[in-house]
């Protein structure tokens, strides 16, 4: 790629089982980016799908060479996938979507207008959200959680669809940690950044990849992955339940050195212990996460293993050489 000139866009798009989008989802994002009138980049990341995903990919790099893709071994998560996208990728700007259509590459030029009003990264917030309403809570609550309790402004209804400076994309994607969460990341770096109102299109092909659990598993790792906030809570929380323990105390103490005649039941004994216990085994529960993560991050192991790279050249790089060269190669 030496003789060809850089791409100032690439686009990231991560897949999982989309083979009945990928066509449109191309035939659609080109004209977008041939307006630009500047060269770029389509990267397609195949995440271990079990149906023609790849196979469609490599048909539409056949007829446009602008298409590549990185294919992995198996299903390793959006995550992993956008990571290994932006580091494969050489634009200037990286342009992050989803890869079901829900955001029309049609507005994009909203992202890049914004964009060159000096802003390194611009976020697309839906204007009217077409998702289930699990999916729309479940968004909304996490959002919440990371303005209130983690402290990390996002805009209400941000999407996957955003455009960032490359060298902040390569930054947060080069960074060592094992568990990512690529919005929290980007507000870390103090990068300028901003947001643009765009449409938001109902899923026409296949089907949402995030259930309910997806959703609870990826708020609940940002939650022990991006602060020790919940340990000090914790901490306060057993404070307060003893301190409320020990004025309890006091106060039967009192009354019964003042005559007062005071029944003892099972009942309020055996809500106690169930209580404390109850608060006890989710007070371990989050420790033992940090603890899992503190173990994850010492095994070292790369986050993919890539089966197969279109549109890069000869070499065929797997997860751990990309994830070294990124560490020496971050900014």
């Amino acid at each position: 790629m030496s003789s060809i000139t850089a791409p100032a866009h690439s686009v990231v798009i991560p897949l999982y089982n989309e083979e009945d989008n990928v066509r449109e989802l191309v035939d659609r994002l080109v004209p977008v980016l041939d307006k630009t009138e500047e060269p770029f980049e389509i990267v397609f990341v195949d995440d271990g799908s079990r149906d023609q995903t790849a196979a469609m990919v490599r048909a539409a790099h056949a007829s446009d060479p602008r298409v590549k893709l990185v294919r992995f071994s198996r299903n390793y998560g959006q995550e992993a996938a956008v990571q290994a996208g932006i580091l494969h990728a050489t634009g200037r700007w990286i342009v992050q979507m989803d890869g079901d259509l829900q955001n029309p590459p049609e507005e994009l030029h909203k992202l890049l207008a914004k964009r060159d009003e000096g802003f390194e990264i611009v976020y697309g917030v839906r204007t009217k959200r077409r998702d289930p309403l699990h999916r729309v809570l479940a968004s909304r609550m996490m959002v919440w959680f990371m303005r209130s309790v983690l402290d990390v402004e996002l805009p209400e209804d941000v999407t996957t669809f955003r455009v960032i400076d490359g060298k902040t994309a390569r930054l947060i994607a080069g960074l060592p940690e094992k568990k990512k969460f690529f919005s929290a990341l980007a507000v870390w770096t103090g990068a300028r950044a901003t947001s643009v109102s765009v449409e938001h299109a109902a899923r026409s092909r296949g089907v949402t990849k995030y259930n309910l659990g997806k959703l609870v598993n990826h708020t609940f790792d940002l939650m022990v992955g991006f602060s020790t906030k919940p340990l000090r809570i914790i901490g306060v929380g057993g404070a307060f339940i003893a301190f409320v323990g020990l004025g309890f105390g006091l106060f039967r103490i009192v009354q019964k050195l003042l005559g007062a005649d005071i029944t003892m039941g099972y009942t309020s004994l055996f809500s106690a212990i169930v209580i404390l216990g109850g608060l006890q085994l989710i007070a371990l529960s989050v420790i033992g996460e940090y603890i899992a993560r503190i173990f994850i991050q010492t095994q070292d192991r790369p986050l993919y293993n890539v089966a197969e790279t279109i549109g890069f050249g000869d070499e065929l790089r797997n997860g751990y050489y990309e994830q070294a060269s990124a560490h020496q190669e971050a900014p």
